[in-house]
């Protein structure tokens, strides 16, 4: 290799300097020599890097448009790499909060012991750690959804925090999340379920599947009656599917995805009352 004068790192290779001519290397991943450019502190350039682009890309138009794919392909990159550490956070966080939860129910089973014997040092411990691990519960959970609230703001807006990181934590990823139809984001958390009954109907016995998984934590479906829970399911499904989407690609908060799931569910829970009404009057 020939001795040069300066080395250049740019957007799509080097560039060489001997004797005020410049050889030109383009580098086969774009992606990563852009990187590597990012961080050098190049100055004021002896060329023109419009001009010297355009030599290796043939023409400005595709100097152009390799830019833009090149910086939006790193962009992703970025995001990608800041969705991960933040999901594995959220994670963490959600299985810090399980075990909490089971920390605070075997300590409550073992105060009811104790009292069912007598009131002593022992039974106060217990009452006190259980406070504790109630406040340290409300804690995370407020953490839970800051986070979750930024991360996705749609799919916290429409199910919570709390159910949104649930569905993250079972895809997998955000990123796995905004790939997946509705009916699956639908029944997520029932897997066993559905196998359940799937392997059932193979047999050729009777069996139901699931009509849905961890979304039925949520209000607009457990208040419910069961008649109508499975059309609130798939409803909220179809928008939380949507929502990942907007989450994953934009971040833009659409309001208007939960109004219309409000509106879906007040509109079931008025066919649920009229309903009762009618067969109370039937009775009659």
């Amino acid at each position: 290799m020939p001795e040069y004068m300066s080395e250049y790192k740019v957007w799509f290779g080097k560039i060489y300097e001997k004797d005020s001519e410049f050889e030109v290397r383009k580098c086969d991943d774009l992606v990563q020599s852009f990187e590597e450019s990012k961080s050098e502190k190049l100055g004021k350039l002896p060329f023109s890097l419009k001009e010297v682009g355009i030599r290796v890309f043939k023409s400005e138009e595709d100097y152009y448009f390799s830019l833009r794919r090149t910086a939006i392909q790193v962009a992703e990159k970025e995001v990608e790499k800041e969705l991960k550490g933040s999901e594995r956070y959220l994670i963490s966080l959600l299985k810090a909060l399980d075990e909490i939860d089971l920390g605070i129910n075997l300590f409550s089973e073992k105060i009811r012991d104790l009292e069912e014997i007598k009131i002593d040092e022992n039974t106060e411990n217990f009452r006190r750690i259980v406070r504790d691990l109630k406040k340290l519960r409300r804690d995370i959970e407020d953490e839970i959804n800051s986070q979750i609230a930024k991360l996705m703001p749609n799919m916290s807006e429409i199910v919570g925090g709390i159910i949104a990181a649930r569905l993250i934590e079972k895809a997998g990823s955000l990123k796995k999340l905004s790939s997946l139809p509705a009916s699956t984001i639908q029944i997520l958390g029932a897997e066993k379920s559905l196998f359940k009954a799937m392997s059932r109907m193979k047999k050729g016995k009777k069996a139901k599947t699931p009509k849905h998984g961890i979304i039925f934590q949520h209000p607009f479906i457990r208040t419910l009656p069961k008649s109508l829970r499975g059309k609130m399911a798939r409803f909220l499904a179809s928008k939380l599917a949507i929502a990942a989407r907007i989450d994953y690609y934009s971040g833009e908060l659409k309001e208007e995805l939960f109004e219309s799931v409000k509106r879906k569910y007040e509109e079931l829970r008025e066919t649920s009352k009229t309903s009762k009404t009618s067969k109370a009057k039937s009775r009659k």
